[in-house]
């Protein structure tokens, strides 16, 4: 267990950061106490000529660091037993105190005493919940007595002057950004203005850039300040899917459109067609254009990929043929060396999934022309802030090579975890109890299975990995889920293992990617009224339980009473349907107090945070998660302060996977109280 420790000692001693080395002393992690006492002892017991010898003797280092640590070990031992009494101490120095944080892992981050430096580096840190990035800003803004909008923004604007290596943390942080509302953003203009002016990296530039959309509720006066200069408008472009208001996409199709035809500037011509697929409303017009650009050889790559995300609901029938035999042709032009890059794995997935639509005879000789192209290569994607892989959906053939690229294209990390069939709940529900601690293969929420067959290492955003493997020689589904915590419920697939994968494709549909809509109270106010007949209880029922409302909601008798008692919320919101969908679909908009979480700072350094369900003179009870053994008693004095909450527990966007009469159902199962027969027979 002590084999990689000299190596670490050295890295410190070659450093010769005394402030850092004496920081580490003072941890409370046994790990870094030793590791620092020996870079110390050896700082100390060198003189400054032994040192530089020593320096070009890694050897004699190695030996000598080995040497203090067996004397030390006695004492690592002793650290070990007090760690629980020893108090956890940072330096003052922020470049000191990020130096110690930076060497902790991430289980020992998060149980890190709170403090501004822990915050910042909760905020840095790969690879943790959102809920930890929430809790540092509202630290941060309590600390600060400042506003956890600016906290974030102040934290973004760092993060950009760290390069590239940030890129990750930016864009899970753009999310939490562009979630405040436009009347919150407003108020920061200026310092948004500057973000998307003045930042060194692209994605910087493009989170300020769609956060000015949003605070104006118009594209118009971030257009004027955008179409300066070739750079922003590419910047621009990039941005716009990142807007959250569909509309307000959708109103940006003029200026975007003519932006596609513009060939003298390739940048923002290459940006305009990216970017087209995100408004909503032009599909089919989109698909003509972009189909049209590789029969003609005009940026061919760039328009193959936006052509994958338009829905395959929108392909007009006339243009598949034409553009699956452009496709082979590009296809047949890629040298063998290059069939491995992505360009040519979308090319092939598009070419076989318009391949899919055409008669079984037809399909059958262009699947074999495809097949002779290479091995089976499916890219899988993730869907940005959806919690969704692009495709539920792959067959492979029994016993024969397959190869699955998950590119990580949302703001959230994720991974692909391929299991034995019927075991999807099983390794999800695993993942949620393990530890933020990498497996021996370097993987975070993998569960050590003989069902786990093969997993990606958890992917930041814009990482990708590949798996090769053998496909199983027994046919059936496996699943593939992400087992990021909580992520399993919505995020899975199917790996369709069959003996003939022609045959199989010819008798089966590929399921359709789930159509995203973000519903508002007025798209479904005219169906309220057929609520209250022949609505499918059972499969609102269903739903209930897989959007996991009933882990915090007790309907009827199902459920766990954490958030609001829902057996008779029609009867207190009056029977108001219009009402009640409001809170489902804007949970934050208004919140009950009973039910509004608190972020308490305690006087020892800690933070927790729970709804309130007691208080006396005392003490305060809180209830931090769906488990009776999340309660626990705050005694007052031990806190020092607490900041309620803006956000609800309750996520948005629950229901922009449903359909409106799966909706409806849903609503109807509500409304009838957990029943899930009608009350009246007719």
């Amino acid at each position: 267990m002590f084999s990689h420790w000299p190596i670490a000692a050295a890295r410190i001693f070659l450093m010769r950061d005394h402030a850092a080395l004496l920081a580490s002393t003072s941890a409370a992690n046994p790990r870094l106490f030793t590791i620092g006492t020996v870079g110390l002892i050896v700082f100390h017991l060198s003189g400054r000529s032994i040192r530089a010898k020593l320096i070009g003797n890694i050897m004699c280092l190695t030996n000598l660091v080995v040497l203090v640590i067996l004397i030390l070990m006695p004492l690592g031992g002793r650290c070990a037993e007090q760690a629980a009494k020893k108090p956890f101490f940072l330096p003052k120095n922020p470049v000191a105190a990020a130096y110690v944080l930076n060497r902790l892992t991430n289980i020992e981050l998060i149980d890190a005493p709170r403090s501004e430096f822990v915050y910042v580096a909760l905020l840095e840190r790969k690879g943790l919940d959102k809920k930890y990035r929430i809790e540092a800003i509202e630290g941060l803004a309590n600390l600060r007595k400042s506003s956890a909008l600016a906290e974030l923004l102040s934290i973004v604007t760092d993060l950009d002057a760290k390069g590239e290596e940030s890129a990750a943390i930016l864009r899970e942080l753009s999310v939490l950004l562009l979630q405040f509302k436009p009347e919150e953003l407003k108020a920061q203009h200026p310092g948004l203005e500057k973000l998307a002016m003045d930042s060194q990296l692209p994605l910087a530039r493009q989170i300020g850039y769609a956060a000015l959309v949003t605070a104006d509720v118009s594209a118009e006066p971030t257009w004027a300040i955008a179409e300066g200069t070739e750079q922003r408008v590419v910047d621009f472009l990039f941005a716009v899917s990142m807007v959250r208001d569909s509309k307000l996409r959708h109103d940006l199709y003029p200026k975007v459109q003519p932006l596609v035809m513009k060939e003298d500037q390739p940048e923002v011509r290459r940006a305009a067609i990216t970017t087209i697929t995100a408004l909503p409303g032009y599909d089919m017009e989109t698909f003509k254009q972009l189909a049209g650009f590789v029969r003609s050889g005009t940026e061919q790559p760039t328009a193959i990929a936006s052509l994958g995300r338009i829905p395959k609901k929108s392909w007009p029938k006339d243009q598949i043929e034409p553009l699956i035999e452009s496709l082979v042709g590009y296809l047949r032009g890629v040298p063998v060396a290059k069939r491995t890059e992505s360009e040519f794995l979308d090319a092939v997935q598009l070419a076989r999934e318009l391949t899919s639509l055409l008669p079984v005879e037809k399909a059958k000789a262009i699947n074999k022309t495809l097949g002779e192209l290479g091995v089976r290569v499916v890219v899988i994607r993730t869907i940005y802030e959806q919690m969704l892989y692009d495709k539920q959906w792959i067959v492979a053939e029994a016993g024969k090579p397959i190869e699955i690229i998950l590119e990580n294209t949302d703001a959230m990390p994720h991974n692909l975890v391929i299991v034995a069939p019927g075991a999807v709940e099983e390794i999800g529900s695993a993942a949620e109890k393990l530890s933020v601690e990498p497996d021996s293969r370097g993987r975070l929420h993998v569960p050590d299975s003989p069902k786990v067959l093969h997993a990606t290492k958890l992917l930041a955003s814009g990482e990708r990995e590949k798996l090769s493997f053998t496909a199983p020689e027994e046919p059936g589904d496996y699943g593939y889920v992400c087992t990021f915590p909580g992520h399993w419920r919505r995020m899975v697939g199917t790996l369709v293992v069959v003996k003939d994968v022609e045959a199989y494709l010819a008798a089966h549909t590929e399921p359709t990617t789930p159509q995203l809509t973000e519903w508002k109270v007025s798209d479904l106010a005219p169906e309220l009224d057929k609520v209250s007949f022949g609505r499918n209880l059972e499969e609102g029922k269903q739903l209930f339980t897989t959007l996991a409302c009933v882990q915090c909601h007790k309907l009827g008798t199902s459920g766990y009473a954490f958030g609001p008692e829902l057996t008779d919320v029609f009867k207190r919101w009056k029977d108001d349907r219009a009402a009640v969908l409001g809170e489902v679909i804007e949970p934050s908009k208004v919140i009950n107090e009973r039910y509004r979480n608190y972020l308490f700072e305690l006087r020892n350094g800690d933070s927790v945070s729970g709804l309130i369900v007691k208080e006396d003179t005392s003490s305060v009870t809180i209830h931090a998660g769906p488990a009776d053994t999340l309660v626990q008693t705050l005694p007052k004095a031990d806190i020092q302060s607490r900041r309620p909450q803006e956000l609800s527990l309750m996520p948005a966007g629950l229901l922009n996977l449903m359909s409106k009469e799966q909706i409806l159902d849903l609503l109807a199962f509500i409304e009838s109280g957990g029943k899930t027969e009608p009350e009246h027979k007719h």
